[in-house]
């Protein structure tokens, strides 16, 4: 009865308790699903968070029947992340030095308190509800003290209201303390074949996981993965090529600036300077020598140059080709840059083109229902496993409400 009431409550949008609460005690729906039940908002929030461990084996097994409905065809997992505002405000954040001044003054403020008789303008009663709220201000404020001095940056800041909200800088440009929900989805229904929470923009190191957590829940390999850049580095180029079997589609974050030829950047870019067969010999674009000033061999193998002119002080291309203080332009250059070659070519056929332009219609819809349609701007609980849950449980939700849907069209063909 309690899962029924979750899943369906995050299937509509209502993620409150208490708003479950209420729509036990009034609406038809909810009195149907619980059978004229009504767990109180407390009970509802501790199944929530009792059986958090419980919840991802809940998930692939939901993920498991839509691929057995047939629902996964496996061509197509795009992948992509939403930063969504943490349960607490930007301006509980401090910083070690702001923590320290805020505790001073509450303790001072604990002093005057205390010093102060009732009397006809401030009775006892106000006065104790003040002492508890300076007091619960108080061990908030050494507790994230406690936090901010074990860490070596000590312009480091934490949120005293939900410490695990890091500070991310959203697409409206609102600086917020988030978590970065990522969603892996295929491409034929739009189910959730994964999901996971972090407490940093989309990184190149989360991208292997997600796959591999969505085929194992799916019970099947992906033909093509489609990602943005934020997962693109040279590591996973080099491992999407050489490791894996998926044929993926994943930019890298220069791609879009190398495809501007009108602008003078364009015309000297670093994709223009000719490298050498052997990575030890590059020319600029108007056929002028460059030499190694600077060589790193890495323990994996792969080796990082960089290159500056011998000609520039005296080119008259310049000015458009570099800014430095010494006039020399430097380029830098990766052995693992023929990877990167791979992928673009890949990516600017008609074939790669076509399922590349696929990735925002699969994935990114579903963040459109979830902060348009729901109306999740703002998590509702604390904690980055509890923010993990109630994301789980919202992509959980919606895999059901899909099933329901393609279930409800197979028994319209039949009707």
């Amino acid at each position: 009865m309690m899962l029924k009431v979750l899943f369906y409550s995050y299937l509509i949008g209502v993620m409150s308790c208490r708003k479950m609460e209420a729509g036990l005690q009034l609406r038809a729906d909810y009195v149907y699903l619980s059978g004229d039940q009504v767990p109180d908002f407390r009970t509802l929030n501790s199944f929530r968070t009792r059986h958090m461990k419980e919840l991802p084996g809940v998930f692939t097994q939901i993920v498991m029947l839509c691929s057995a409905l047939g629902m996964v065809d496996f061509k197509n997992l795009a992948i992509d992340g939403q930063k969504i505002q943490g349960n607490a405000n930007f301006r509980n954040n401090v910083d070690r030095a702001r923590a320290k001044k805020q505790l001073e003054r509450v303790r001072k403020g604990m002093q005057k308190l205390l010093a102060q008789e009732p009397n006809e303008e401030l009775s006892q009663q106000t006065i104790d509800e003040r002492r508890k709220r300076l007091e619960r201000k108080q061990v908030r404020l050494e507790q994230t003290l406690a936090v901010l001095e074990t860490l070596e940056d000590e312009k480091a800041s934490v949120n005293m209201v939900d410490a695990d909200a890091k500070i991310m800088s959203h697409k409206d440009r609102r600086i917020l303390p988030s978590y970065n929900q990522q969603s892996a989805v295929d491409g034929k229904y739009g189910v959730t074949c994964a999901v996971g929470t972090t407490q940093a923009g989309d990184k190149p190191g989360d991208l292997f996981d997600l796959v591999d957590r969505a085929e194992e829940n799916a019970g099947e390999q992906f033909e093509s993965v489609l990602a943005d850049s934020g997962f693109s580095d040279y590591e996973n180029l080099r491992a999407m090529e050489e490791d894996r079997e998926e044929t993926f589609h994943v930019p890298d974050k220069r791609q879009e600036v190398t495809k501007n030829e009108e602008t003078a950047r364009g015309q000297y870019d670093k994709s223009k300077f000719s490298v050498g067969e052997e990575g030890t010999t590059m020319s600029c674009p108007l056929g002028k020598r460059m030499e190694i000033i600077r060589e790193v061999q890495f323990d994996d193998g792969h080796v990082e140059r960089t290159f500056a002119g011998t000609e520039c002080r005296g080119c008259v291309k310049r000015s458009e080709c570099t800014k430095t203080k010494d006039g020399r332009r430097r380029v830098s250059y990766d052995s693992r840059e023929h990877y990167r070659t791979i992928m673009r070519e890949r990516l600017q056929t008609d074939a790669g083109r076509e399922r590349y332009r696929k990735r925002q219609g699969i994935v990114e819809s579903n963040h459109g229902h979830d902060q348009k349609n729901l109306g999740w701007r703002q998590h509702h609980l604390r904690g980055l496993a509890k923010a993990g849950v109630e994301f789980m449980l919202l992509r959980l939700a919606g895999n059901i409400g899909k099933i329901a849907r393609y279930k409800a069209e197979e028994f319209l063909a039949y009707a």
